[in-house]
């Protein structure tokens, strides 16, 4: 609180008089130090006396911050960067109220942000501003290495330019500037640590946006200065080689970076031009952390027996479905790392190559040039292939030629957008491939999710009700002799959010002989889907519910997870 309040509401209530505030704010001045703390070693007041007559002019109950613990429900309400940059302690929730503890109530923009972040109507209730900062490093711990280079630096470490006037060579030199520097490595090392798939940067108005993509959800970061905005998008373009006079188009890169530990990290960088200057988004690379095991990403036993079948035949065509962000990458390169032996030549088309393997001939695609999909298919061809992997099957061309080279004795992997894995022989008849051409060189269709595991630290055992278990289509009869779980209040495992890790739900067609007859008849996609599950298919909802029984999952995420399935 700025020190000529503090000092004007001890002398309304007769706590010091004229000269001890003068000789207190000199003292202050001089000293650098609190003019509370410059009150308490002149023996004029004390920081207990203050808080008490701050309570009665804004009419604040004192805290009471609870030594026997808060609940980690309540904590993840308040970030910590927010909670440790404006000195406020999350303590206590009354339905939709939120207590917190603040030490000066005079900020009201502090508890405007706060009810715009949390939701909740906030209660301020006053605490000594030390006692306040214990109780943050008691339970949110030390700070991260992301927080401790943006509180140590002060906006006016870097100049304010406007972007219009600002020029390359002063971009360059802000770019360089040690605190940008800083914070730009710190984010990066802070997303590996906390496993992150992305890192966005979007400029507003009045503020940067950080946010990391972690197991599939966007989670916000602590803002650095809205001055730091150019020089941070300078840095990033620096790093990944890119043009940094270049604004108004969208520019990709790559950066490459070493951390502490010897391990090398890839950045797929694209910047986009929007209102209030150039989005950022950085997709982490990790191939450490790439899970290539195909026992260990949540197939059920048999759909991970016929997946195995079908990518150990000599030929035909496999095709891997979903949305974005579900998988599908991971589960094709999963298949290659199996099939990669010396004697096979594997050859891939992909947008961008997001993974390097030794053995394998990789090919990144680029439009601009005329190097499409159907173009390096049909390259590939006259380079004596035995498995072909194609990124995406975008048009009739490329499914044309992919089918064809199914047919002539090469194994095709590649994925298609689509909701489920019948839905698929649907897609490629609109796409313009003849019937006939699709019953002879498909063997297999998956189509997968990604759902969140819950938290092992916090999840807690519950007995859903039957009009629950029925929204995932279940009965307790299914659920007898297991024991499921909901979701936790949150901890420092999660960080949180309840949910630690992900895995795959996978929908898995085998195209058997009477499902290539009813394709040849072209049957109507509900006919082949009702035969498929007869001949044993789990549908997405089913594999995820079994996730459910199996503890590993909430009903919640089966539904979000499953809501076309």
């Amino acid at each position: 609180m700025d020190e000529g309040k503090v000092l004007n509401i001890l002398l309304k209530y007769k706590l010091i008089n004229l000269d001890q505030a003068h000789e207190a704010r000199e003292r202050a001045r001089t000293t650098k130090q609190d003019v509370i703390k410059v009150l308490e070693d002149l023996g004029y007041a004390t920081q207990e006396q203050f808080l008490k007559v701050l309570s009665r002019e804004y009419k604040i109950h004192l805290a009471e911050i609870p030594e026997d613990g808060v609940s980690p429900s309540v904590l993840q309400l308040v970030p910590a960067d927010f909670a440790r940059k404006n000195n406020v302690f999350p303590l206590k929730r009354k339905g939709r109220i939120l207590y917190v503890a603040v030490s000066d109530p005079t900020n009201i923009a502090v508890l405007d942000n706060l009810t715009f972040l949390t939701g909740h109507r906030v209660e301020p209730l006053l605490a000594p501003e030390d006692k306040i900062k214990a109780a943050i490093k008691k339970y949110y711990g030390e700070e991260d290495e992301l927080s401790e280079v943006l509180s140590a630096v002060g906006e006016d470490e870097i100049e304010v330019i406007e972007e219009k006037e600002e020029s390359e060579e002063l971009a360059l030199q802000l770019a360089e500037e040690a605190p940008v520097v800083k914070f730009v490595n710190a984010l990066i090392r802070d997303a590996v640590k906390k496993g992150a798939s992305d890192i966005h940067i979007e400029p507003f108005e009045k503020e940067i946006r950080v946010r990391m993509r972690i197991d599939g959800t966007l989670h916000r970061m602590e803002s650095p200065p809205i001055s730091w905005k150019n020089a941070i998008v300078s840095r990033i373009k620096i790093l990944s080689k890119l043009d940094i006079a270049e604004r108004r188009l969208p520019q990709d890169g790559h950066i490459k970076m070493k951390m502490a530990d010897g391990k090398t990290i890839d950045l797929r960088v694209s910047t986009l031009p929007t209102l209030f200057g150039e989005k950022v988004v950085m997709r982490i690379l990790d191939k450490g952390s790439l899970q290539l095991d195909l026992t260990k990403l949540g197939f059920e036993p048999d759909s991970l027996k016929k997946f195995e079948y079908a990518i150990t035949r000599p030929y035909g065509m496999i095709l891997v479905t979903g949305p974005t962000g579900s998988g599908k990458t991971t589960t094709l390169y999963s298949a290659l790392s199996k099939l990669n032996r010396p004697e096979v030549n594997i050859m891939t088309a992909e947008d961008p190559v997001e993974y390097d393997f030794p053995g394998i001939n990789q090919v990144n695609v680029r439009e601009e040039i005329g190097l499409n999909f159907a173009a390096a298919l049909r390259a590939f061809l006259r380079q004596d292939p035995d498995i072909i992997m194609v990124g995406e099957i975008r048009d009739e061309e490329t499914a044309s030629i992919a089918v064809k080279a199914a047919l002539t004795g090469h194994l095709v992997l590649s994925t298609l957008h689509t909701n489920d894995a019948p839905s698929t022989i649907a897609r490629l008849i609109d796409m313009g491939v003849p019937p006939y051409l699709i019953a002879d060189s498909l063997i297999l269709v998956l189509a997968q999710r990604l759902i969140r595991k819950l938290c092992p630290k916090c999840k807690k055992p519950f007995k859903p009700s039957p009009e629950r278990l029925k929204m995932i289509g279940l009965t307790p009869k299914d659920i007898e002799g297991y024991t499921v779980y909901t979701e936790g209040e949150g901890c420092v495992e999660c960080n949180g959010t309840r949910y630690k890790g992900r895995e795959g739900v996978y929908e898995v067609m085998l195209v058997t002989p009477t499902i290539r007859e009813m394709i040849l008849d072209e049957r109507p996609i509900h006919e082949i889907r009702e035969r498929a599950i007869e001949e044993g298919m789990l549908t997405l909802r089913e594999a995820a519910d079994l996730k459910f029984i199996q503890g590993k999952t909430s009903i919640e995420e089966v539904l979000r997870a499953t809501m076309e399935g």
